[in-house]
């Protein structure tokens, strides 16, 4: 965002009445003057069509504030601010915010986000000079802030005579949600992934990232950071630089011998003699997963392999899998799981006679679904001019049930409107945005890409004959359980860097269809590779609530490299409705027929048969107002969670109940996760998942008391102990009202 710069002339478009205004909030207002005028000094003085009457905040610290509420939704240009020549008062130093929600704007302490302006007025000559603002782009709004962060004077006082804004045309139906952007934080460690975060069972935080350059002496390495959350987390020494001990070339500080040697790599090819490319196959270790059943590190390997398929200066990509059995620090790069239906051999001008080629399937973004039990794999492919430039950029989606742990077979792509085509080589569907002339959320099979057609990307873009690039292309989600969707963030289709970043949602991954609900407006970034984290907990990507942290590492705002934005995503007319009715009891049962009580006079948990529930099982859920709830015992009113520190986090932790609340700490938070079939039908049942940890409850038969465990969706038959409750049924949930 640029500076706005004052001036005499109006912004573009026409003055919205004043009539319609009226004050929605202010930081404070002077008393009205008991001589007339009598508004003089109130906050609606900066409204009432009389620049001779004014808003004055108090003399108390910088900056002060004033919130008009325009009537109705509009596509606002900019504003006008006039105020009285005088020493006290005339701002200098402004900002302008802009919202549709009515609880911010309405709220003293509402988060604003970003502002849309800043700048500086000037001491004005007359009581009737007015000064005007022009926004870069229109804002969607229907409330608009004025901030003085100084006076022209120096003084406290900040004073408007009266204030306008001005439209590009009607008003507009308000959107039903708005992504507003709060303060930005630093993140340091910026990679050629996005950061991988995971709990282990022990209840240690880590994260990964991953890079493979291309020259023959350039780094090629799978990083691991280790700490409490990502915050604090530091190089580990222990996993990074640990070397296999049958094969002492394979280690994680360099990964050329584990690349070239992975299922995709021994089937890939040098480049020709004087690429830039030095080996055959580049990959990466991205989106991990702990499996309940065995303790094993699971990720998804990004591939760049056979460089220079036409002479150009690329390659493909293929999506591997690997498993490590030692806490990182050695990999198996197990199998192909994602593949093109479209060859990856050099130069085959038989698959590919025209001038185009397909890149291949890569960037894969991986969700854990505690909701279906599945995994859900976003990934991309691109289509390329042999010239040796990207010109399409499309986004698919693959899913396997947990149960099968990432094999290769367990793999569906989403095709036509069905889970019906193979993970390796099977046909794939570009996803792109619902809109009035696409309803189905995906490319219509007829208008795929042709190898077959002749001329260049750009030519049958124009000419409809190939799909322009999708603006969902390379997605991270998330399960926003405030709103109750999954959230996806696209690559920024704009990589200039002077575009905001674009949020989208859908009720339903068995059949997706992702809806815009907004972008970040003034907040604008190119955005190469991303990721959520809840704020609360700074540890999960896979659960957020109504704010939650947008990572960026390169192609970041205004250049950088490496930061992290708040974002906050809400429906502007009103909350959504909660998962479960905060006004009623429920006794928790799950699916062995054992219910959550409290033993009586003590803090720990225990487990009861759901046919001799007493008071001691009645339990009540308290919003948060972020999607979390905090579960207390409706008999002695006590909160119900796991301790605060890493072993609160570990497999198999004991729930304990205290006698006072703490408000805030997310050890004592849950989210209620509804269940689904595969098909995306609603079970009836829970997964309370605990916010601090990832874990849920877990009613094992024969423990004696509840637990939280790993999420699982199937029943280990293996006989290991490793994830502290084998059984599926044990922690899926029936909430049932006592009242």
């Amino acid at each position: 965002m640029s500076p706005a710069v004052a001036a005499t002339s109006a912004p573009p478009g026409t003055v919205i009445p004043e009539s319609q205004y009226s004050i929605a909030s202010f930081d404070s207002q002077s008393p009205a003057y008991p001589a007339p005028p009598s508004l003089d000094g109130t906050a609606k003085a900066a409204i009432d069509g009389d620049v001779n009457t004014e808003w004055t905040s108090l003399a108390t610290a910088m900056p002060h504030w004033l919130a008009v509420d325009l009537g109705a939704t509009y596509n606002v240009t900019g504003l006008e601010y006039s105020v009285k020549n005088q020493s006290n008062g005339p701002i200098q130093n402004y900002k302008v915010f802009a919202t549709n929600n009515v609880a911010t704007a309405q709220s003293t302490t509402g988060d604003w986000g970003q502002p849309v302006a800043t700048g500086a007025f000037t001491q004005p000559n007359s009581n009737t000079q007015v000064q005007s603002v022009s926004f870069n782009m229109p804002v969607t709004a229907r409330f608009i802030k004025l901030e003085a962060d100084s006076t022209v004077s120096g003084s406290n006082y900040a004073a408007i005579s009266e204030i306008s804004a001005f439209t590009s045309g009607a008003a507009v139906a308000p959107p039903p949600y708005g992504v507003t952007v709060g303060t930005l934080g630093p993140w340091s460690n910026p990679d050629d992934t996005s950061a991988s975060p995971f709990i282990d069972k022990d209840g240690t935080f880590h994260y990964e990232s991953a890079h493979s350059l291309y020259g023959l002496t350039d780094s090629r390495s799978w990083s691991f950071n280790t700490g409490d959350n990502l915050d604090t987390a530091v190089p580990d020494a222990a996993i990074n630089q640990a070397v296999s001990p049958t094969n002492p070339a394979d280690k994680n500080s360099d990964t050329t011998e584990r690349c070239n040697n992975s299922p995709t790599g021994l089937t890939a090819t040098f480049a020709p003699a004087g690429s830039n490319y030095a080996q055959r196959d580049y990959c990466d270790l991205t989106q991990l997963w702990v499996d309940p059943d065995t303790g094993n590190w699971y990720g998804l390997v990004h591939n760049e392999f056979t460089p220079q398929p036409f002479g150009d200066g690329l390659h493909f990509d293929a999506i591997d899998f690997a498993v490590s059995a030692d806490q990182g620090k050695t990999w198996t790069i197990k199998n192909q799981v994602i593949t093109t239906p479209f060859s990856t051999v050099r130069g085959d001008t038989s698959t590919f006679p025209q001038q185009t080629y397909d890149y291949g399937d890569g960037d894969p973004r991986l969700f854990v679904d505690t909701a279906s039990g599945y995994f859900y794999m976003y990934y991309g492919s691109r289509i390329v001019d042999k010239t040796g430039s990207w010109a399409a950029f499309y986004e698919h989606v693959a899913r396997a049930p947990i149960a099968d742990k990432m094999a290769p077979g367990s793999w569906s792509k989403y095709y036509d409107g069905s889970w019906q085509q193979p993970g390796l080589g099977g046909k794939e569907s570009n996803l792109v945005p619902v809109s009035p002339a696409n309803t189905t959320g995906y490319t219509p099979t007829a208008s795929e890409y042709n190898p077959l057609m002749p001329g260049t990307a750009s030519v049958q873009i124009a000419a409809g004959l190939m799909p322009a690039t999708s603006p969902l292309f390379v997605m991270d989600v998330t399960y926003d359980a405030y709103l109750g969707l999954y959230i996806g963030e696209p690559q920024n289709p704009d990589q200039s860097g002077n575009a905001p970043q674009q949020y989208y949602a859908t009720k339903s991954l068995a059949t997706p269809k992702w809806t815009l609900l907004g972008d970040t407006g003034s907040y604008t970034t190119a955005s190469w590779y991303r990721w959520f984290i809840d704020p609360a907990n700074a540890t999960s990507s896979n659960i957020v609530g109504k704010s939650f942290r947008s990572y960026c590492s390169f192609g970041c705002s205004n250049g950088s490299a490496s930061e992290y934005a708040n974002v906050t995503i809400d429906q502007n007319a009103a909350p959504p409705a909660p998962v479960i009715d905060t006004s009623k009891s429920y006794t928790v049962t799950n699916g062995l027929g054992l219910a959550l009580a409290q033993q009586g006079g003590s803090s720990a948990t225990k487990i009861i048969s759901s046919t001799s529930a007493k008071a001691s099982a009645a339990w009540t859920f308290t919003s948060n107002g972020d999607g979390s709830y905090s579960l207390t015992n409706a008999a002695s009113g006590d909160a119900l969670g796991v301790s605060n520190d890493t072993a609160g986090r570990a497999w198999g932790t004991n729930l304990s109940v205290t006698p006072t609340a703490k408000p805030g700490q997310t050890a004592q938070q849950w989210f209620v996760i509804p269940g689904t079939t595969p098909d995306g039908t609603a079970t009836g049942n829970y997964r309370v998942v605990n916010r601090y940890s990832g874990l849920v409850i877990s009613l094992p038969a024969g423990s004696g008391q509840a637990l939280t465990t790993p999420f699982r969706s199937w029943t280990d038959s293996s006989g290991s102990t490793v994830g502290n409750g084998a059984q599926a049924a044990a922690q899926t949930l029936t909430l049932t009202p006592l009242n």
